[in-house]
Protein backbone atom coordinates (compact mmCIF):
# COMPACT_ATOMS: atom_id res chain seq x y z
CA UNK A 1 0.00 0.00 0.00
CA UNK A 2 1.00 3.72 -0.84
CA UNK A 3 1.92 5.81 1.62
CA UNK A 4 -0.96 7.79 2.85
CA UNK A 5 -1.83 10.94 5.07
CA UNK A 6 -5.28 9.87 5.38
CA UNK A 7 -6.82 11.41 8.65
CA UNK A 8 -9.52 9.88 10.08
CA UNK A 9 -12.04 11.40 12.80
CA UNK A 10 -13.11 8.59 15.46
CA UNK A 11 -15.36 9.15 17.44
CA UNK A 12 -18.31 7.17 19.83
CA UNK A 13 -19.69 7.37 23.24
CA UNK A 14 -18.20 9.31 26.10
CA UNK A 15 -20.81 8.76 28.38
CA UNK A 16 -20.31 4.76 27.66
CA UNK A 17 -16.69 4.82 27.76
CA UNK A 18 -16.09 2.29 29.87
CA UNK A 19 -18.25 -0.42 28.17
CA UNK A 20 -17.50 0.89 24.29
CA UNK A 21 -12.99 1.39 25.17
CA UNK A 22 -11.83 -2.05 23.93
CA UNK A 23 -13.44 -1.08 20.42
CA UNK A 24 -12.75 2.12 20.29
CA UNK A 25 -9.15 1.13 20.89
CA UNK A 26 -9.97 -1.70 17.96
CA UNK A 27 -10.97 1.19 15.74
CA UNK A 28 -8.17 3.33 16.66
CA UNK A 29 -5.51 0.22 15.92
CA UNK A 30 -7.16 -0.67 12.71
CA UNK A 31 -6.39 3.52 11.72
CA UNK A 32 -2.95 3.14 12.27
CA UNK A 33 -2.28 -0.14 11.10
CA UNK A 34 -3.90 0.97 7.60
CA UNK A 35 -1.07 3.53 7.49
CA UNK A 36 -3.88 6.50 8.45
CA UNK A 37 -3.78 8.86 11.60
CA UNK A 38 -6.37 9.48 14.29
CA UNK A 39 -6.86 13.26 13.51
CA UNK A 40 -8.38 13.89 17.17
CA UNK A 41 -7.80 11.24 19.94
CA UNK A 42 -10.18 11.94 23.01
CA UNK A 43 -10.47 8.28 23.67
CA UNK A 44 -7.79 8.26 26.65
CA UNK A 45 -8.65 11.78 28.13
CA UNK A 46 -13.14 10.45 27.96
CA UNK A 47 -12.00 6.90 30.00
CA UNK A 48 -9.31 9.15 32.29
CA UNK A 49 -12.43 11.85 33.01
CA UNK A 50 -14.47 8.25 34.12
CA UNK A 51 -11.59 6.55 36.02
CA UNK A 52 -11.43 10.15 37.98
CA UNK A 53 -14.98 10.02 38.61
CA UNK A 54 -15.94 13.27 36.43
CA UNK A 55 -19.87 13.14 35.87
CA UNK A 56 -21.14 13.89 32.66
CA UNK A 57 -22.53 16.77 34.05
CA UNK A 58 -19.30 18.45 34.81
CA UNK A 59 -18.04 17.76 31.32
CA UNK A 60 -17.98 20.67 28.88
CA UNK A 61 -19.85 19.18 26.57
CA UNK A 62 -20.17 22.51 24.30
CA UNK A 63 -16.03 22.49 24.12
CA UNK A 64 -16.28 18.76 23.07
CA UNK A 65 -18.76 19.18 20.29
CA UNK A 66 -16.78 22.29 18.52
CA UNK A 67 -13.51 20.18 18.74
CA UNK A 68 -15.59 17.20 16.91
CA UNK A 69 -16.54 19.46 14.37
CA UNK A 70 -13.30 21.35 13.80
CA UNK A 71 -12.05 17.69 13.60
CA UNK A 72 -14.44 16.49 11.02
CA UNK A 73 -13.80 19.75 8.65
CA UNK A 74 -10.08 18.22 8.52
CA UNK A 75 -10.08 15.34 8.14
CA UNK A 76 -11.00 12.60 5.31
CA UNK A 77 -12.83 10.00 6.76
CA UNK A 78 -14.41 9.42 9.74
CA UNK A 79 -15.76 6.53 11.73
CA UNK A 80 -18.88 6.71 14.64
CA UNK A 81 -19.33 3.71 16.90
CA UNK A 82 -23.03 4.08 17.55
CA UNK A 83 -23.85 1.25 19.47
CA UNK A 84 -25.17 3.65 22.08
CA UNK A 85 -26.15 6.26 19.92
CA UNK A 86 -26.43 9.43 20.84
CA UNK A 87 -27.26 12.99 19.47
CA UNK A 88 -23.99 13.58 19.57
CA UNK A 89 -22.90 11.05 17.11
CA UNK A 90 -25.91 11.47 15.21
CA UNK A 91 -25.36 15.26 14.72
CA UNK A 92 -21.44 14.33 14.10
CA UNK A 93 -22.47 12.02 10.92
CA UNK A 94 -24.91 14.39 9.63
CA UNK A 95 -22.47 17.14 9.62
CA UNK A 96 -19.27 15.15 8.17
CA UNK A 97 -22.09 14.18 5.26
CA UNK A 98 -22.65 17.96 5.23
CA UNK A 99 -18.61 18.36 4.45
CA UNK A 100 -18.50 14.87 1.97
CA UNK A 101 -16.54 13.10 4.02
CA UNK A 102 -16.74 9.30 3.72
CA UNK A 103 -18.45 8.00 6.86
CA UNK A 104 -18.49 4.63 8.60
CA UNK A 105 -21.21 3.87 11.52
CA UNK A 106 -20.23 0.74 13.07
CA UNK A 107 -22.29 -0.51 15.67
CA UNK A 108 -22.74 -4.50 17.88
CA UNK A 109 -26.90 -4.10 18.43
CA UNK A 110 -29.36 -4.25 15.64
CA UNK A 111 -29.21 -1.62 13.18
CA UNK A 112 -32.98 -0.82 12.96
CA UNK A 113 -33.64 3.08 13.50
CA UNK A 114 -30.99 4.16 10.59
CA UNK A 115 -30.64 1.74 8.07
CA UNK A 116 -32.42 4.14 5.74
CA UNK A 117 -29.83 6.20 6.19
CA UNK A 118 -26.94 4.58 4.17
CA UNK A 119 -29.75 3.83 1.03
CA UNK A 120 -30.21 7.84 1.02
CA UNK A 121 -26.66 9.23 1.90
CA UNK A 122 -23.78 8.35 -0.80
CA UNK A 123 -20.80 9.64 2.38
CA UNK A 124 -22.28 7.29 4.95
CA UNK A 125 -22.04 3.38 5.43
CA UNK A 126 -23.23 1.63 7.71
CA UNK A 127 -21.89 -2.06 9.20
CA UNK A 128 -22.71 -4.27 12.00
CA UNK A 129 -19.89 -5.76 13.52
CA UNK A 130 -20.07 -8.44 16.40
CA UNK A 131 -16.24 -8.74 17.31
CA UNK A 132 -13.38 -6.49 17.77
CA UNK A 133 -11.79 -9.02 14.90
CA UNK A 134 -14.35 -7.90 12.25
CA UNK A 135 -14.48 -4.42 13.77
CA UNK A 136 -10.93 -4.55 12.74
CA UNK A 137 -11.24 -5.82 9.52
CA UNK A 138 -14.63 -3.49 8.27
CA UNK A 139 -12.32 -0.10 9.53
CA UNK A 140 -9.32 -1.43 7.36
CA UNK A 141 -11.09 -1.60 4.28
CA UNK A 142 -13.61 1.14 5.14
CA UNK A 143 -10.06 3.24 4.97
CA UNK A 144 -8.29 1.35 2.19
CA UNK A 145 -11.16 2.26 0.07
CA UNK A 146 -11.36 5.89 0.95
CA UNK A 147 -8.21 6.69 0.99
CA UNK A 148 -6.21 8.91 -1.33
CA UNK A 149 -2.45 7.73 -1.82
CA UNK A 150 0.45 10.51 -1.23
CA UNK A 151 1.91 10.42 -4.20
CA UNK A 152 0.27 12.28 -7.33
CA UNK A 153 -2.42 10.72 -9.17
CA UNK A 154 -3.15 10.82 -13.07
CA UNK A 155 -6.26 11.87 -14.25
CA UNK A 156 -7.35 11.72 -18.05
CA UNK A 157 -10.13 14.17 -19.37
CA UNK A 158 -12.10 14.35 -22.91
CA UNK A 159 -12.28 17.58 -24.04
CA UNK A 160 -14.29 19.39 -26.87
CA UNK A 161 -12.45 21.69 -29.66
CA UNK A 162 -13.75 24.61 -27.67
CA UNK A 163 -11.97 23.93 -24.14
CA UNK A 164 -8.98 22.33 -26.00
CA UNK A 165 -8.49 25.70 -28.23
CA UNK A 166 -9.02 28.17 -24.75
CA UNK A 167 -6.68 25.93 -23.01
CA UNK A 168 -4.22 25.95 -25.73
CA UNK A 169 -4.46 29.66 -26.48
CA UNK A 170 -3.58 30.27 -22.28
CA UNK A 171 -0.82 27.83 -22.22
CA UNK A 172 0.56 29.75 -24.67
CA UNK A 173 -0.22 32.86 -22.87
CA UNK A 174 1.20 31.90 -19.63
CA UNK A 175 3.58 29.65 -20.59
CA UNK A 176 2.07 26.87 -18.30
CA UNK A 177 1.02 23.86 -20.19
CA UNK A 178 -2.42 22.65 -20.18
CA UNK A 179 -2.18 20.39 -16.99
CA UNK A 180 -0.70 23.23 -14.90
CA UNK A 181 -3.85 25.94 -16.10
CA UNK A 182 -6.20 23.05 -15.11
CA UNK A 183 -4.96 22.37 -11.71
CA UNK A 184 -4.73 25.92 -10.69
CA UNK A 185 -8.20 26.75 -11.82
CA UNK A 186 -9.55 23.44 -9.28
CA UNK A 187 -6.86 24.56 -6.47
CA UNK A 188 -8.66 27.93 -6.38
CA UNK A 189 -12.28 26.58 -6.48
CA UNK A 190 -11.09 24.40 -3.40
CA UNK A 191 -9.39 27.74 -1.64
CA UNK A 192 -12.76 29.78 -2.02
CA UNK A 193 -15.07 26.42 -0.44
CA UNK A 194 -12.79 25.90 1.96
CA UNK A 195 -11.35 29.63 2.99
Amino acid sequence: MANTTTQVHVSGSASHINDDLPYLQAITRAVYASNAIVFRDWIYAASSRRKQGVTDAEVDWKDILDENIKAIKKSDLVVIETTRLRFSQGLQACIASQHKKPTLLVTRSQITDYSGLETTNKFITIKHYATEQELSDLVSKFIKQNSIPEKDLRFNMILDRRIYKHLRDKSYETGKNKSEIVRGVIEREIEERNP
